[in-house]
């Protein structure tokens, strides 16, 4: 067997190599972090903070502004257009219809502001951003469907998804 020879050192003497003195100066003692349950638990309740507000966040967008009219027909203009697209009312009926808008105001394309128009009725309604205004007319005598649309925005009256269709009935 080969022995290995080992560098000896003397003992008494100074130390001067750099990596010497690295390995012999003290350690500074370790910072305690916080247990382990503490820092899961601080996690787990940021977690649900944040979860709780995404939650109203989405919650209060799908609601529509204002509070529903009784009476009113309920239409929501956004930019995926008109929900519902259809309304049936009896002619010669005085019509409320509540019109919400559901877009904001940062909107490129109309600032928010929305249209209810039937050019047939002499009907044009605007709303403004994340609001609901209740408007009133009077449906024609005469039984037949009349289009309704809004030209503020999203490509006009000639955009499929912002028209939609007033029938009459007798």
């Amino acid at each position: 067997m080969a022995r290995r020879s080992a560098t000896r050192r003397p003992a008494e003497g100074p130390i001067t190599s750099r990596s010497a003195r690295r390995r012999a100066a003290p350690k500074p003692e370790p910072k305690r972090a916080l247990p382990r349950w503490l820092r899961i638990g601080a996690f787990a309740g940021i977690a649900v903070v944040v979860g709780i507000v995404a939650v109203s966040l989405v919650i209060g967008r799908l609601q529509p502004p204002g509070t529903p009219v009784a009476g009113a027909l309920q239409v929501h203009a956004s930019m995926e257009g008109f929900d519902p697209n259809q309304l049936t009312v009896k002619a010669g009926q005085e019509v409320k219809l509540q019109l919400a808008s559901m877009d904001t105001a940062m909107h490129s394309d109309g600032g928010g502001w929305h249209e209810f128009a039937i050019d047939a009725l002499k009907v044009d309604f605007k709303v403004g951003p994340e609001s609901s205004q209740v408007f009133t007319f009077t449906a024609p005598s005469t039984p037949g469907d009349y289009q309704f649309y809004c030209n503020i925005c999203c490509g006009g009256k000639e955009n499929p998804s912002m028209q939609g269709k007033l029938t009459v009935t007798a």
